[in-house]
């Protein structure tokens, strides 16, 4: 079970709720129940802290517990040098490129995966060829591969996105609205939606 951290947003992307603190599961913190802030700079930080026992060495029983692993800021920051996407359920997305954060999505305008872009790709280490390494790897594991053998491809037909996913000897269309920023959860999306399509000739090829 992941544990959840907590952010201090201080940026002014976040509009109105700048200033607010808000969960996430999308940082893999080294100490347990960990705070960050996103400064106004838009750097990620860690405030780093101690665990003081702050209990009240009366108390009885259970209560006893209560406070014994207080966390304490020490006043030290970590730059975190994110790059990537912070989740925060039911709050939105913030987008972290080279450590900075350059854009808030909030959850009530993700109607869908991220639109598929030159830009959207660049969000990836590596630029586009890292994403289609491994959006075409994460493909490749998700099939069974001992039924499957020709290559995949990503293209366009009469300006709508498509995934080529072999299916015997050929290639089956896969037509999709947008591809999300993780290529591992792209590829995810496109096996689910191939698996779910009714299968028709006219999109062989």
């Amino acid at each position: 079970m992941r544990v959840l951290d907590d952010v201090v947003c201080n940026n002014d992307l976040f509009g109105a709720h700048k200033g607010e603190k808000h969960s996430t599961e999308s940082l893999d913190s080294a100490f347990r129940e960990s705070t960050y802030e996103i400064t106004p700079s838009g750097r990620l930080e860690l405030l780093v802290c101690t665990y003081e026992d702050q209990s009240d060495p009366n108390a009885q029983g259970w209560e006893r517990l209560i406070g014994c692993s207080t966390p304490v800021f020490t006043g030290e920051r970590r730059d975190m040098n994110l790059h990537g996407w912070v989740d925060f359920p039911g709050f939105g997305r913030a987008k972290f490129t080279d450590g900075t954060m350059k854009a808030f999505m909030p959850a009530s305008s993700q109607s869908g995966p991220a639109p598929a872009s030159e830009g959207s790709f660049d969000m990836q280490s590596g630029g586009i060829a890292e994403y289609l390494r491994r959006f075409f790897t994460e493909l490749e594991q998700l099939k069974h591969r001992k039924s499957y053998y020709v290559s995949h491809a990503i293209s366009f037909r009469d300006g709508r996105l498509f995934v080529l996913i072999s299916r015997g000897d050929c290639r089956e269309r896969v037509y999709v609205e947008a591809l999300d920023e993780n290529p591992l959860n792209a590829a995810q999306q496109v096996v689910q939606l191939w698996q779910a399509k009714i299968h028709k000739d006219e999109d062989i090829e």
